[in-house]
């Protein structure tokens, strides 16, 4: 392979392994050793808040939903299916979630509607409901599918809601990207090293067998 070829693919391969390995190693250290992703949302106002089945059940695993009240208030979450979720919030003003950012593991979601939501509490068509002081959790199982959330604060406002997935082959399959990314930055960096330009040989004259030496003269010669 010419020197130049060499020296480009060596640099292509270098600047790739390390884009992998920094990717890898940041994935690896956010997720654990457990695999736990984590994505969190700060709601704005008393609007409540509406988890999807696009989001609860993106992933074939069991999902934990979180709301946490601020200081001195309280929660209520609730699971239903999608279509009664929608039916009770009607046009009322919500905040719905409608996907996460791994960057800075967030939730994305948008406000829609208008009006104070009613007490939600009061109807009959959840599955399941959970209510407290404090943080209060929903564990949601696939088998259910489809499930929406719907977290309220009963008291005061809501100061943020986290999603949690956890899956152990996700920290594996990071590690073992950083690991591919350093094969390939180290097998990079070697065509580099190979390839660069050698430095010019420098030749030195030693004196030659023909070079005649004179003998040095003697005082009474001088004089």
């Amino acid at each position: 392979m010419p020197t130049l070829a060499k020296r480009a693919v060596g640099g292509i391969l270098a600047l790739l392994g390390l884009l992998l390995t920094v990717i890898g190693l940041w994935y690896a250290i956010h997720l654990g050793g457990g695999g736990t992703a984590t994505f969190s949302s700060k709601p704005a106002g008393a609007n409540p808040v509406l988890v999807p089945q696009t989001v609860l059940n993106r992933v074939d695993g069991v999902v934990k939903v979180t709301a946490t009240p601020k200081a001195g208030g309280a929660v209520w979450l609730a699971a239903a299916t999608p279509s009664d979720a929608k039916a009770v919030l009607g046009r009322t003003a919500h905040t719905t979630v409608t996907g996460v950012s791994t960057r800075p593991w967030q939730l994305e979601s948008e406000s829609t509607g208008t009006g104070q939501a009613p007490e939600l509490a009061g109807t009959d068509v959840w599955r399941n409901t959970e209510t407290g002081d404090g943080a209060v959790s929903m564990t949601i199982e696939q088998a259910n599918a489809p499930e929406t959330v719907i977290a309220q604060a009963t008291k005061g406002e809501l100061d943020r809601v986290d999603v949690t997935w956890e899956r152990k082959s996700w920290f594996v399959q990071s590690v073992i990207a950083a690991l591919v990314g350093l094969f390939l930055l180290l097998s990079g960096g070697s065509l580099l090293w190979t390839s660069r330009p050698s430095r010019p040989a420098t030749h030195e004259t030693t004196p030659t067998s023909d070079t005649a030496v004179l003998p040095a003269r003697s005082e009474e010669e001088s004089a």
